[in-house]
């Protein structure tokens, strides 16, 4: 048998496949973790009621869920050899610039006097803290999650996944427990809450993604 002949009897029935994807039932556990870890480890604010009627919690969470987002669209990218992540870190950074540019136009308009005060707000010590505790509950879910994925980088695609698990637990912690109501504490301890996570993510993924 010819080798042409070969290739195309193996071809035969052949179909295309589709690419994996992260598991969707496991971030959803993610989320879910997330939620007992606020409930046990830190508890619900007092004012949650009341808070929830208010825009900012909402603004909170729909910029660490935009942030979450974006880390697994990244994370599925560098999950397919070929693919280019580009994109998905242009998303990233526009997400980021955005909160910060927001921050910013914030202070501008604070009284000098008040701005201090309005940046740290009351638990700027302790935010990103907690948004690692957070993290470290939802994060085997989040991890389990990219198994199907064949990440070529894997302290790149570590590091999308811990920013996936931040983006998670900031987004749960923002909307259950911090009171911080300011842009500007926002865009910078959240953030780098995020982003340690995302650097903690790169140094287990540089292991526990290699194939």
């Amino acid at each position: 048998m010819k080798t042409d002949d070969l290739i195309d009897a193996l071809a035969v029935g052949l179909e295309p496949t589709r690419p994996a994807r992260l598991s969707i039932a496991l971030l959803a556990a993610a989320g879910v973790a997330a939620v007992a870890a606020v409930l046990l480890l830190l508890g619900l604010r007092p004012d949650l009621v009341d808070a929830m009627q208010a825009p900012t919690p909402w603004l909170k969470g729909a910029y660490t869920a935009a942030l979450a987002l974006t880390a697994i669209w990244l994370t599925a990218r560098l999950g397919r050899p070929g693919v280019d992540p580009r994109p998905a870190i242009i998303a990233l950074g526009a997400v980021v610039a955005a909160a910060l540019s927001w921050g910013a136009i914030e202070m501008i308009m604070t009284p000098p006097g008040e701005r201090l005060a309005d940046w740290l707000g009351r638990t700027w010590t302790i935010c990103g803290r907690n948004i690692l505790i957070v993290s470290a509950v939802a994060a085997p879910f989040v991890f389990l999650s990219a198994r199907r994925l064949a990440p070529t980088r894997p302290s790149l695609a570590g590091s999308a996944l811990g920013m996936a698990t931040g983006g998670i637990a900031a987004t749960v912690y923002g909307l259950l427990h911090c009171p911080e109501a300011s842009a500007a504490f926002v865009a910078t301890w959240y953030t780098l809450g995020v982003a340690a996570a995302g650097a903690i993510g790169a140094v287990i993924g540089r292991v526990a993604l290699r194939w």
